[in-house]
């Protein structure tokens, strides 16, 4: 064996002190992220600590060392990876800008107090993008509003990062380019900041969601009008995640509201929330404290008095249904392929100029070795998306196999191309948390293999 692949038994026991330490939950069918990640872990642990630059040797010394909170942060950096930009979810802004926030603000306008909670905020894309709609629907706020928006994540890196408020144009991706007019500074070629304005609107702050530290004075965590945690409860065993979204429940002020992503809906199993189906996208409101029968129907989804058009109207969808695409990457992660394929091409029938959809269906004809189809839907993935890191350098690697090596040297320096204008620890979508820095390093070998 390998002196740097790291055996069943090890990475077994690393995956116990992650639980116990963090909260975070890698089962078996998941060592293999919990591998690829550790090279990441090794490194920083090697630097820091003058040891051997080695997954196993670092595990060994991981797991025979009392770990302070720089190595917890450390191993949070690798293993909470998080893929976001601004605006992402088209339909659950939507749902935001055209019913909850009217309601909100005409509840809320004698005390004109809102509060939000971004949990699990990653590099701050998701708070900002809330931070711009509510200027666009108080543009007043600054004056007679307060508007308190926290956002929280385990990943110090990535804070540090939100903190700053600098990105590249790869968080920009289908986001309208009045957003980063209006809202952000150009620094350079490369690099947008966010307002003043707005940096004051969000308050960072590290927390792991496991500890049972809130609801909290002391945090300010208390009373919130909507939570915000998507992506994110997939980390935790499923008792852990009954007990985090009941420290959420108590959390929420009455009819407060809490949003999961989509694949994450069926592990919201509680009582005192009732769900509320707006399209494309699930709430769950909390049920008034003091009410102990059923929950009143929701006011109008557009009580706004100004005479705008009426939103769509509300389709009820199943609770523990999930989206195609969603059924179709579940499938492909393990393994069953022609179950993926099927439900892939039914959410490319249902949103067509979906480029993350096509780039699915891609590697998973990749997968079945069937690279002329795998081929053609990449080409249509980065004619949706010409700014699509992962389909470029897909594509030069097959082209690269079949021998059409011209082809492929064009794709692989497209994909450098992309890679210059992000920095070198942007996490790559679609890439298993894939950083560019690492990729750039990658490609420009693979580039100066075929000259």
């Amino acid at each position: 064996m390998a002196p740097n692949i790291i055996p069943d038994n090890l990475i077994s026991r690393l995956s116990e002190l992650v639980n116990t330490k963090m909260g975070l939950h890698f089962p078996e069918n998941r060592w293999k992220d919990l591998r690829r990640n550790m090279t990441g872990v090794a490194q920083d642990i090697a630097r820091i600590h003058k040891i051997e630059n080695n997954p196993v040797i670092c595990i060994e010394w991981l797991l025979t060392t009392p770990l302070t909170k720089a190595h917890l942060d450390i191993l949070a950096k690798h293993l909470t990876i998080g893929e976001t930009y601004f605006f992402r979810d088209k339909s659950l802004f939507q749902a935001l800008r055209q019913n909850i926030f009217p309601e909100l603000i005409r509840l809320r306008q004698k005390k004109k107090c809102i509060r939000i909670w971004s949990a699990g905020c990653s590099s701050g894309e998701e708070p900002y993008s809330l931070a711009i709609l509510v200027d666009q629907m108080i543009p007043a706020h600054g004056k007679d509003w307060k508007v308190a928006i926290l956002a929280t994540d385990i990943n110090a890196t990535c804070l540090e990062k939100a903190e700053k408020g600098v990105y590249t144009k790869w968080s920009f991706r289908n986001t309208p380019a009045w957003t980063k007019e209006k809202y952000f500074k150009k620094r350079d070629e490369k690099y947008f900041e966010i307002s003043p304005a707005l940096k004051k609107m969000v308050r960072f702050s590290q927390l792991n969601l496991v500890e049972n530290t809130y609801p909290s004075e002391f945090s300010h965590i208390r009373d919130m009008d909507i939570i915000f945690c998507r992506n994110v409860l997939m980390y935790f065993k499923p008792e852990v995640r009954e007990e985090i979204i009941e420290r959420f429940f108590q959390s929420l002020t009455d009819r407060g509201l809490l949003i999961f992503s989509p694949s994450e809906s069926p592990c919201v199993r509680h009582s005192g929330l009732c769900p509320l189906y707006l399209p494309g996208t699930t709430f769950y409101r909390k049920i008034e404290a003091e009410s102990n029968v059923k929950p009143e129907p929701d006011p109008d989804p557009n009580p706004n008095p100004n005479p705008n058009p009426e939103p769509e109207p509300v389709k009820p969808v199943k609770p523990d249904s999930q989206p195609p695409y969603l059924k179709a990457l579940t499938l492909a992660n393990i393994g069953r392929l022609e179950e993926a394929e099927t439900f892939c091409r039914q959410a490319i029938q249902q949103e067509k100029l979906r480029s993350e959809h096509h780039y699915l269906l891609a590697t998973i004809y990749h997968e079945q070795n069937r690279l002329r189809e795998s081929v053609k839907s990449l080409t249509h993935t980065i004619y949706l998306d010409p700014e699509f890191v992962m389909a470029y350098f897909l594509l030069g690697n097959l082209r690269q196999k079949q021998g059409r090596l011209t082809e492929a040297d064009k794709h692989f320096r497209n994909t450098r191309s992309l890679l210059l204008d992000m920095k070198a620890e942007d996490i790559l979508p679609h890439s298993e948390g894939m950083a560019a820095g690492n990729l750039l390093k990658m490609v420009q070998s693979m580039i100066s293999k075929m000259a």
